[in-house]
């Protein structure tokens, strides 16, 4: 028996900006990955996530979140809020569809979801943090550096109160950008975690990474491997793919962009 997923990425909306009718229309599928960057901001992305969700109750849909919507427009005030602020609205919130899933990446266990099919199938959604052995040029000019935010740093913590190469004064907490050991953490974290899941899949397992283990243009000058796994005959899906290839084992899948043309395409998986 096989089922049909639908890939959606890459939309940029605007905060207030309405939905493209096209972007509201859907081909039948079975289950749809909104892979992250819907919008630039995590609210707009959660919104276009409902009103699929509301439109279409026997697709099911994993929401996965890009770094607009979790590194870079959304902000920690203390370690793991983002992550919290959606286990309490998921667990509480009235209007949350049902068939509309997230994963907290803190958590061990993938998401497990019955399709209309009467498959299970087992997904593993992550922001895909790459194992990086080295990079050219300054840290501060790499891809991580200028999107990747981990937190906030209270001004009370910081060696001066004025803006460094400045007299200007800083008056409220400013943006933690990501080190190179913050990225290697992350990606321990993440490997470790996908390869318990991998080992112990009693599902079709599809992993979902933001960013690209392959060739992510957004890493350029950044030397860097991917996970050691092996999803043999299984579908890995990203970003920035534009061509379908076999990688470690798996289909390596995307599908970016607005419009008709990306939302008529939809993969069919034995």
């Amino acid at each position: 028996m096989s089922f049909k997923v639908h890939i959606i990425q890459d939309l940029y909306y605007g905060f207030n900006e309405p939905t493209d009718p096209q972007d509201l229309k859907l081909p039948d599928a079975d289950l749809v990955i909104l892979n992250g960057n819907l919008s630039h901001h995590g609210k707009r992305s959660i919104l276009y996530a409902f009103e699929l969700a509301n439109m279409y109750p026997k697709i099911h849909f994993v929401y996965n979140e890009g770094f607009n919507e979790r590194y870079r427009m959304i902000v920690d005030k203390w370690e793991g809020e983002v992550e919290d602020s959606m286990k309490i609205r998921l667990a509480s919130s009235n209007d949350w569809p049902k068939n509309l899933h997230w994963k907290d990446p803190r958590s061990p266990n993938g998401l497990d979801i019955l399709l209309q099919t009467g498959q299970t199938v087992s997904v593993w959604p992550c922001f895909g943090f790459p194992n990086v052995h080295s990079y050219e040029g300054d840290w501060e000019d790499t891809w991580f550096y200028c999107n990747i935010c981990r937190g906030q740093i209270p001004v009370y913590k910081l060696e001066s109160d004025l803006l460094p190469g400045t007299d200007l004064k800083i008056y409220s907490d400013i943006n933690d950008w990501a080190t190179p050991d913050f990225i290697h953490s992350m990606f321990i974290k993440q490997e470790d975690m996908i390869r318990d899941w991998e080992i112990n899949l009693k599902h079709y397992g599809i992993l979902v990474t933001h960013l690209n283990p392959y060739n992510d243009p957004r890493l350029k000058n950044i030397n860097y491997s991917a996970y050691r796994i092996h999803l043999d005959k299984r579908l890995w899906v990203t970003s920035h793919q534009e061509t379908p290839i076999n990688f470690l084992g798996a289909k390596l899948y995307s599908n970016p962009g607005r419009g008709l043309g990306p939302r008529g395409k939809m993969l069919e998986v034995d």
